[in-house]
């Protein structure tokens, strides 16, 4: 009886403090990532405004100039630059404050959507890569704004989840794989839930689709034209810049993808495979982009038992980055780090598959609706 009273008051701790680990883990990475400093880490948030002459003179990214991320993504900066002014260090700092309302909405939501798994939060928001890879680029905004999605949908609130997916893709394309699921489930409400996703894309969208409509060819032709960067099977190719590889990748992505979408599971477990089978087998998959998965972490702890190889390898992919002119070849200690990664992200993702059929993480949000 002791032992159960002790584990309650460890599970009530470890709930409580969510919301300080997420502040400590917020304040971690903006510090790791102050341009200048002798310990700074690399930020893409301070590449941009290094490069970019026109975000320093406090143009508008996606408007009046290309930006190669989704119009959220192009608000988010401009915003920025706008409070922090024509200075470096305010402008970052702008960014590291908009961000803590990121690992806010990701504290609330993993603490929901774990069920009973009350030390899970914890774990997710001390993930290392949600450290070194959060005030880095827009992945944390997009894992928050992902999981408030998943909680709404999953707890019965069918259109207003498809509506913030929606406005996910504002901020990374990628959300769009969630659709075919909350299409699934939504049985009849399908099309509300469909017209609620579109809403929630185009309407943040539409100022630059209306002032740069040329901005989606842009995209697409910047995009299409990048090569391997950190997808295991460069060591299979050799050469990053491969198409063969690429169309290899593919391939490999769309039966994973439509598996998914057929198991007769949750939409935990579908959004995990879905999401985790893009990160697999993409010709694309930057470091920050494991933020992706957090939210479905907080709801399938079978996933922990490799998650710290998982994040330890895909830390080690920027701490090694820059001991190579060539960091995007095989035989590098990055691309080491990566076919690591990947093998710990498949047994995640078998875990997950394997154990699909072991009650649902969406059947019991609903019950709690």
């Amino acid at each position: 009886m002791a032992e159960r009273r002790n584990g309650g008051a460890l599970q009530a701790f470890a709930s409580d403090a969510v919301p300080y680990i997420a502040a400590a883990s917020w304040a971690l990475s903006l510090f790791l990532h102050i341009p200048g400093q002798p310990w700074t880490l690399y930020s893409d948030v301070a590449s941009f405004w290094f490069r970019e002459e026109h975000l320093r003179l406090g143009r508008m990214p996606c408007i009046d100039y290309f930006f190669e991320y989704p119009p959220v993504a192009c608000y988010l900066v401009h915003v920025s630059r706008l409070i922090g002014g024509p200075d470096v260090l305010p402008y970052y700092f702008a960014f590291g404050i908009i961000s803590l309302t990121a690992y806010a909405l990701l504290a609330f939501s993993a603490s929901k959507l774990c069920g009973r798994s009350r030390y899970v939060p914890a774990i997710v928001l001390l993930s290392p890569s949600l450290v070194v890879y959060g005030i880095y680029n827009f992945d944390h905004f997009f894992a928050a704004i992902l999981g408030v999605s998943l909680l709404l949908f999953m707890r019965g609130k069918r259109t207003e989840g498809s509506a913030v997916l929606g406005f996910a893709t504002a901020v990374k394309l990628m959300s769009v794989l969630l659709l075919p699921i909350y299409l699934i489930e939504a049985r009849g409400e399908r099309l509300r839930a469909f017209a609620a996703f579109a809403a929630g894309a185009i309407v943040p969208s539409l100022p630059v689709l209306m002032l740069n409509p040329g901005w989606i060819a842009e995209f697409v032709r910047y995009h299409s034209g990048w090569g391997l960067e950190n997808a295991w099977y460069v060591w299979i190719f050799g050469d990053p810049f491969s198409t063969t590889a690429k169309v290899f990748g593919i391939a490999l992505f769309v039966p994973l993808l439509l598996r998914s979408y057929s198991l007769r599971s949750g939409v935990a477990e579908k959004g995990a495979l879905a999401i985790g089978s893009w990160l697999l087998t993409s010709y694309v998959f930057t470091p920050q982009m494991a933020i992706w998965m957090l939210p479905f972490v907080a709801m399938l702890p079978q996933t922990l038992v490799l998650w710290p190889v998982f994040e330890v390898s895909n830390v080690y992919i920027i701490l090694t980055w820059f001991t190579t002119d060539k960091p995007t070849h095989p035989w590098t200690l990055p691309q080491a780090m990566a076919l690591i990664r990947a093998v710990a992200l498949a047994g995640m993702l078998f875990a997950v598959y394997r154990g699909f059929g072991k009650g649902s993480r969406g059947e019991e949000l609903s019950g709690k609706a």
